[in-house]
């Protein structure tokens, strides 16, 4: 039965940003429940968590709330440092490779995909996703850039067998960083992932050229941690209502535009998805802000968010 440090990941299935929080779940053979959210809008359950932030996936524990993967893997890291999946001497190169593998791979992944699939995407996600996106959902332009595209992939996954392949003179090829699996495996792992699961035709083709790419992402997919416990939609939001955040002190750093807490502010992602989040600043840092009395939300809740792919601006 879920609780108050019940660790709830409000996802779905084929999401592969969710996937990527799974795979760290499973690394470090955490207990965890999963919240199954509709793919497209409406989330009814979800917007009185976030305030208005639809992307997947979401992380609640009690009253905190963290928005993006970037931000929960994170706070997992933070909050259950044991196994670490950082490698000491490495901080930031993980965060790093988790901006290239989210943007500039998952964007020709996404290209890729939708480009051979399109044509079977149903009507209602096609009008969803060009809501999120800004941008028309055109499957016709999607097929165009497909060939270009699939080079881009396939440039991506190319660093990844490098890099496996300089690790054998260290003696530490098996992983991407260290003896061990770590973050950067993880944020190098969705792309594969996403791929194989929506056009396992092209990523197998693709991995036929690189075997210890291959070999690695068997390796990871092949770790099993603890079952999730499903638990609904409506039960996280019920417990929510009837939880604390974790205690935080009221304070900023140095912050470029002078934020203060208290200061009502508006929070956003900066590429896609701008659906502002509207609420009181409690903290700031440069990995972190985190807002409480947020409207259209809970009003005992603290949402987290993170700064680099997001825009603050103060109301």
């Amino acid at each position: 039965m879920a609780t108050a440090q019940t660790i709830l990941l409000h996802q779905y299935d084929t999401s592969p940003f969710s996937e990527k929080v799974r795979l760290a779940l499973r690394l470090k053979n955490l207990a965890w429940g999963k919240v199954d959210i509709p793919v497209i809008m409406p989330k009814p359950d979800l917007m009185p968590l976030t305030g208005g932030y639809r992307r997947t996936p979401v992380m609640q524990i009690g009253a905190d709330v963290f928005c993006d993967s970037a931000l929960i893997l994170r706070e997992i890291e933070r909050r259950f440092p044991n196994p670490s999946l950082t490698n000491g001497g490495h901080e930031g190169v993980h965060a790093m490779m988790g901006t290239w593998a989210d943007r500039q791979w998952f964007n020709a992944s996404v290209a890729v995909i939708f480009g051979e699939i399109g044509d079977n995407v149903p009507e209602d996600f096609k009008k969803d996703r060009t809501e999120l996106s800004g941008r028309p959902f055109d499957t016709e332009a999607l097929k165009a850039a497909a060939p270009m595209m699939r080079d881009q992939w396939r440039a991506h996954l190319s660093w990844v067998e490098e890099r496996l392949e300089a690790g054998r003179s260290t003696g530490n090829g098996q992983w991407l960083i260290g003896s061990k699996p770590g973050l950067a495996d993880v944020h190098a792992h969705m792309n594969i992932w996403f791929a194989m699961s929506a056009i396992p035709d092209f990523a197998k083709e693709c991995l036929r050229e690189t075997p210890r790419t291959q070999d690695w992402f068997d390796r990871l997919s092949d770790i099993k941690g603890q079952r999730a416990d499903v638990i609904e939609s409506s039960a996280a939001l019920e417990l929510a209502k009837h939880a604390a955040p974790r205690l935080l002190a009221a304070s900023v750093g140095t912050e470029p535009q002078g934020l203060l807490p208290g200061d009502l502010v508006a929070v956003a992602p900066d590429d896609y998805g701008q659906n502002w989040v509207e609420g009181e600043l409690v903290s700031a840092g440069p990995n972190r802000i985190t807002l409480q009395k947020v409207k259209n939300a809970l009003d005992n809740l603290h949402i987290h968010f993170p700064r680099a792919g997001f825009l603050v601006r103060k109301l």
